[in-house]
């Protein structure tokens, strides 16, 4: 089995991805982005189960991070 080496990828944007963020993912192999969809599901995975949150809050966050996207 291959390991494919990922370490130093990490993406910036959490919710819309910056400009630089997209030119990161462009540049990436199929084999990357497979590995770095693979590394991120698992990190989220481990860190458990959310706190519940009212759709108002979670609009509110993602409004206020849109906001500060160039």
């Amino acid at each position: 089995m291959k390991v494919t080496d990922i370490d130093d990828i990490r993406f910036s944007s959490t919710v819309f991805p910056s400009a630089e963020d997209l030119a990161l993912w462009e540049s990436l192999s199929n084999e990357e982005r497979l590995a770095v969809i693979a590394r991120d599901e698992q990190v989220a995975f481990e860190s458990g189960v959310a706190e519940k949150s009212a759709m108002f809050e979670i609009l509110a966050e993602t409004r206020a991070e849109a906001k500060h996207e160039p």
